[in-house]
C-alpha cells in the first residue's frame, strides 16, 4: 500500500517498505564502494592534462603571468584553482588528491541539497551516484575544468532550488556571480546556466521587474569577470590573453578529438557522429526515465522543464569545442545521474509494477552498477605495485631524477612535448621554464597560417635567447596533429639543437639534451 504525503507542491508518495529496503541497501553499497574508491584514490598521481595545469599555477606561484609569460589555453579561473590547490595543499601527487577529495565532497554536498526537494531517495542517490562514476573514470578524469565548472554551477542550483530565504534579486545577483566563475573556467559552460536563470527568472517575475532582475543578474557576473579582467589589465596579460583567444582557439576547435585537421561538411559530420556516440550510453535512457517520473508525479512544470534544458543543454555541450573526451561528456554525465535518481521517489498511483518497482529496479540496477566499477578499478589498484605506479612507460621520473641531479640553481629547461611526461617531470623537479612556450603541439598544426609561423618565430627568438641548459624532447607516445596543413617538421628547430646541444640520455620515448 503507498502512502501519500503532501509536501509543498510536490504530491510525493512514499514507496512501499519492500522498495524502500532494497533501495535503502544500494545506497549503502554505492557509499561503501565510494569510500572503498576514494581511500585508493589517495595513491594515484595526477596524469596527462593535470601535470599542465598544475605546472601553470606553479609557474604563476613562482612569479609568472599568464599568457604574457607562459602561452596556454585555459581560462584564468583555471589557474586560480590550481594556484589555491598548490598553496594549501602543496604541488605533490598527495596534495592533488586530498584537493579532489574535497571537491568530491562540496559537489556531492551541493548535489544532495539541490535535489533534497524532489525526496531523500533521490538526494541520497545522486549525491552518491556521480563521485561513483567520476572516482570510476580513473585519475585522468581529476580535476578537469569541466569538473571544477561544475562546483558553482551546482551551487546555482542549490540557490535556484532550496534558498528561498533569499531575496529576489540577491538570488539574481548571486545566480550572475556564479555564473561568471564558470566561464572563468570553461566559457562555453554558460549554455549550462541558462535553464537555471531562465528556470529563477522565471519564479521572480511576480516579485520583482523583469529589467531589474536581468540588471543584477548581469551585475553579479560582471564582479568574477570584471576582476579576470583588471588582473590581466594591471599584469600586462590582456593582449596577450585576447592575441590567443582571438587567433589560437579557432585553430584548436578546428582539430578533432584525433587531432586531425577538419573543417567545413566534414566537421559538422564530425561533431553530429561524436554526439551520437557520446549520448549512446545508459545514462540517457537512465536519465529520461526519471523524468518521465518527474512528469508523472505532477511536478510543476518549470521545474521539469529546467531539468530537461539542463539535459539538452549538457548534451550540446561537447560540440560547442568539438572535442568528445570522456570529460567533456561530464556535465552530460552529472546531469543525467541526478535526473535518473529521480526514478527512485515518484510515483503517482497504485500500479506498483509500472509506477513503482520499475523506476526502483532501474536506479538499484544503476547504483550497483556504479559500485561494481569502483570495486574493480579499486581491485586492480590494491593488487598493483603498491609503491609509486609508473606513468607514461616512466618517462616523468626519468625526468624528475635527472633534472634533480643535473640542474644548478638558475638553470631553466625547455620541453617539447605536450602530454607526453616532460613537463609532468619538471613539475615534480621545480623547474624553471625557458621560454613561453609549455608544449609545442601548436607548432605543428595549420602551418600555413600567419599565426602559427609567428608563434614559430617566436619561439625560435625566446629559445636563441635564453639557450636553456636542458632541452626535453618527447620522441614517442607523442600526440601529433595529422591532417590538411599539418607538419612534423620543424627545420629551424632541429638547425638549433644541432648546433647547441647535445644528447646526454636517451629513453625509448624521450631525449634530454644539454647546452654544449
Amino acid at each position: 500500500m503507498l502512502r501519500r504525503i503532501t509536501r509543498g507542491a510536490y504530491e510525493d508518495l512514499i514507496l512501499p517498505k519492500g522498495a524502500r529496503i532494497v533501495l535503502t541497501l544500494a545506497l549503502v553499497i554505492g557509499f561503501v564502494a565510494l569510500l572503498l574508491a576514494a581511500m585508493v584514490s589517495l595513491r594515484w598521481r595526477y596524469v596527462h592534462d593535470s601535470p599542465l595545469m598544475i605546472y601553470a599555477g606553479y609557474l604563476i606561484n613562482s612569479g609568472a603571468v599568464p599568457y604574457r609569460d607562459f602561452f596556454d589555453m585555459n581560462m584564468p579561473g583555471t589557474y586560480a584553482v590550481m594556484l589555491l590547490m598548490g598553496r594549501v595543499f602543496g604541488w605533490d601527487d598527495l596534495g592533488f588528491r586530498y584537493f579532489d577529495l574535497l571537491c568530491i565532497a562540496t559537489l556531492s554536498t551541493l548535489t544532495f541539497l539541490w535535489m533534497r526537494g524532489r525526496g531523500r531517495f533521490p538526494a541520497l542517490t545522486a549525491a552518491i551516484a556521480f563521485p561513483l562514476w567520476y572516482l570510476a573514470a580513473g585519475p585522468g578524469m581529476s580535476l578537469q575544468r569541466e569538473f571544477i565548472a561544475l562546483l558553482p554551477f551546482a551551487t546555482m542550483l542549490a540557490i535556484a532550488t532550496v534558498t528561498n530565504r533569499l531575496r529576489p534579486l540577491t538570488r539574481m545577483f548571486l545566480l550572475g556571480f556564479l555564473s561568471g566563475m564558470t566561464v572563468l573556467v570553461k566559457p562555453s559552460f554558460i549554455i549550462m546556466c541558462l535553464p537555471v536563470i531562465l528556470y529563477v527568472l522565471y519564479g521572480v517575475t511576480h516579485q520583482a521587474p523583469l529589467s531589474r532582475s536581468i540588471a543584477l543578474l548581469l551585475l553579479g557576473m560582471s564582479v568574477p569577470l570584471g576582476t579576470a579582467f583588471l588582473y590581466l589589465i594591471c599584469t600586462g596579460s590582456l593582449m596577450p590573453f585576447l592575441d590567443i583567444a582571438i587567433n589560437y582557439w579557432p585553430l584548436y576547435t578546428n582539430l578533432s578529438g584525433s587531432h586531425e585537421t577538419i573543417s567545413g561538411g566534414r566537421r559538422l559530420l564530425y561533431l553530429a557522429r561524436g554526439m551520437r556516440d557520446g549520448l549512446f550510453s545508459i545514462y540517457l535512457p537512465m536519465a529520461l526515465i526519471g523524468i518521465i517520473v518527474l512528469i508523472r508525479a505532477k511536478t510543476p512544470a518549470r521545474e521539469t522543464l529546467m531539468l530537461s534544458g539542463l539535459l539538452v543543454t549538457s548534451a550540446i555541450y561537447p560540440a560547442m569545442s568539438g572535442q568528445f573526451w570522456e570529460y567533456h561528456w561530464m556535465p552530460f554525465y552529472y546531469v543525467a545521474l541526478c535526473a535518473a535518481s529521480l526514478s527512485s521517489s515518484y510515483v503517482v498511483n497504485r500500479k506498483v509494477i509500472v509506477e513503482t518497482i520499475a523506476p526502483v529496479l532501474a536506479i538499484t540496477f544503476l547504483l550497483f552498477t556504479l559500485s561494481s566499477l569502483n570495486v574493480e578499478a579499486s581491485y586492480k589498484q590494491l593488487r598493483g605495485n603498491r609503491g609509486v605506479v609508473p606513468l607514461k612507460d616512466g618517462v616523468p621520473d626519468d625526468v624528475f631524477r635527472f633534472l634533480s641531479s643535473n640542474m644548478k640553481p638558475g638553470d631553466t629547461v625547455q620541453p617539447l612535448d605536450w602530454t607526453g611526461g616532460a613537463v609532468h617531470g619538471m613539475l615534480m623537479a621545480r623547474a624553471k621554464l625557458a621560454t613561453r612556450f609549455m608544449y609545442d603541439f601548436h607548432f605543428y598544426h595549420h602551418v600555413s597560417t600567419p599565426y602559427i609561423q609567428r608563434l614559430r618565430k617566436e619561439f625560435m627568438n625566446e629559445l636563441a635567447n635564453k639557450k636553456p641548459a636542458f632541452i626535453i624532447e618527447i620522441v614517442g607516445n607523442k600526440p601529433w596533429p595529422a591532417g590538411a596543413d599539418t607538419t612534423r617538421e620543424f627545420p629551424e628547430l632541429q638547425a638549433f639543437l644541432g648546433q647547441y646541444y647535445i644528447p646526454v640520455q636517451t629513453g625509448t620515448l624521450y631525449t634530454i639534451l644539454e647546452r654544449k
